[in-house]
């Protein structure tokens, strides 16, 4: 007769089961590996997606005010996601557009205004409704339509931020809520380029000029700045470079065409080139209509962040409730005690009713009502203004140009000729436009006198000694 101990039978026991435990710990350990293979793929799933061209999910849509995002979204739709993020090449906090966006949102009527050159004067379209801000006016009539919004035209072509540095208002009114500024192909970069071959601060501290005064106007408008980019120029440095630094320090949003699309053109000259430029230079009804959705998308971002703030943290009181920076970005500490707001003055011929105070020689010139001059070519002729200083700069904005005859002329302040400087209308570069040339620095705060005369003298290989003003300018 088979007995079986007990002894035998826990042991067969205890075997079953230490084998029904080694299956079980090997089934959960291949399940915990394939789930953390799910989730490791899911992550990088995840992280592949952060680089895809799919648009992001859609976001929970917490307030009317704020438009769909996603790709539900009609600027998404129709550009995708990349895009539009790389063209925002500086956000910041919007504190100042945000302030007019609620006022539109109260159904008030904003007053909105254009400075740049002749992308934003609408040069080769064939209906000037067209240009990208009057687009955006429509856009944001849609989105506000209680206020009556407009929109005033400062645009003036072959202009760069130097002259509206100084002469701003004589093209916009004062009591304005937002200004877009577009100077990035007319501005050099402050790195070496086709522009300025040696690179220059000139254009960065004229841009800073503008904008500073710009933000010191009695509405405190919010400044908009955008870049465009030009086919025609053979390398990517432009004044979009010198522009950059100002929306940092100034927390300005810069909207740039140029991040977007640059290196697509570079790959895909054919696809693009003939769509976005009427001429390789200027934008076509495509390009401004672009352009518009990149700024409309851009305000769109900050309706939807308005809808979905939280109280802001100690910090941001205490930091960021001050309009503007205290000095500009060009002032040293130890030299704080001396800076002064610049007090620009300006003299442009496009304001007809401008005499200088002495002219023998010059003659007022308007070329098809677009550009206004003060233009001499017999050499001796002699011209003098009247100047008021603050920071004691003096400036002519001359026309520069490969054409045009163009020659040199001698100025000097007072009395003290010899100490005078040689400005040359002539260069070799292939574009004309007119250029802020300084012609006296360190004078003392009041009036001055100014004096011009034609040289003999030309920097021109063909001997010309024509000589274009087109404002003067101190400050």
């Amino acid at each position: 007769m088979v007995r079986y101990s007990p002894l035998g039978r826990l042991s067969s026991t205890n075997h079953t089961s230490r084998t029904t435990m080694i299956v079980v710990f090997a089934v959960l350990a291949i399940l915990s590996i394939a789930s953390l293979a799910a989730l490791r793929s899911s992550d990088f799933a995840n992280r592949l997606h952060l680089f895809s061209s799919s648009p992001p999910p859609p976001a929970e849509v917490k307030d009317p005010r704020c438009p769909a995002t996603g790709p539900n979204n009609h600027f998404e739709q129709q550009y995708g996601h990349e895009l539009l993020q790389r063209s925002i090449a500086h956000e910041g906090t919007n504190k100042r557009l945000r302030e007019k966006i609620a006022k539109a949102q109260r159904g008030e009527s904003l007053r909105m205004a254009v400075v740049g050159g002749s992308v934003s004067a609408g040069h080769t379209l064939n209906d000037w409704r067209n240009i990208y801000f009057y687009r955006f006016l429509d856009w944001w009539n849609e989105q506000f339509p209680e206020g009556h919004h407009t929109i005033f035209q400062g645009a003036v072509p072959a202009t760069d931020s130097g002259y509206y540095a100084y002469c701003f208002d004589k093209h916009i009114p004062k009591d304005v809520d937002i200004v877009f500024v577009e100077f990035s192909l007319n501005d050099a970069s402050t790195l070496p380029c086709e522009l300025n071959k040696q690179g220059s601060i000139v254009q960065a501290k004229m841009m800073e000029s503008l904008v500073r005064n710009l933000l010191r106007l009695p509405r405190k408008p919010a400044v908009i700045m955008t870049s465009v980019f030009s086919y025609n120029v053979n390398e990517y440095l432009d004044g979009q470079e010198s522009h950059l630094p100002i929306s940092n320090y100034y927390d300005l949003p810069h909207i740039s065409m140029k991040n977007a699309l640059y290196d697509h053109l570079n790959r895909h000259p054919d696809d693009l080139r003939f769509k976005l430029y009427n001429d390789g230079h200027h934008l076509s009804d495509w390009g401004h209509q672009l352009l518009s959705d990149l700024i409309s998308h851009y305000v769109e971002r900050q309706m939807c962040a308005m809808s979905d703030q939280v109280q802001p943290p100690l910090l941001d009181n205490y930091s960021y409730n001050e309009s503007i920076p205290k000095f500009d970005m060009f002032t040293h500490r130890w030299e704080q005690d001396k800076f002064r707001e610049l007090e620009p003055y300006c003299h442009t011929f496009a304001d007809q009713s401008y005499k200088p105070k002495v002219m023998e020689g010059w003659n007022f010139w308007n070329w098809q009502n677009e550009k206004f001059y003060i233009v001499a070519d017999k050499p001796g002729s002699n011209i003098t203004f009247e100047v008021q200083a603050n920071q004691g700069v003096v400036y002519l904005y001359l026309l520069r140009s490969a054409d045009y005859n163009l020659g040199n002329a001698w100025c000097w302040i007072g009395d003290d000729k010899e100490k005078g400087r040689e400005l040359q209308g002539y260069w070799d570069k292939w574009y004309s436009i007119g250029v802020m040339t300084p012609v006296a620095e360190g004078l003392s705060q009041g009036q001055h006198l100014l004096h011009c005369e034609l040289m003999n003298k030309t920097s021109n290989p063909n001997g010309g000694t024509n000589f274009r003003i087109l404002a003067v300018a101190s400050g």
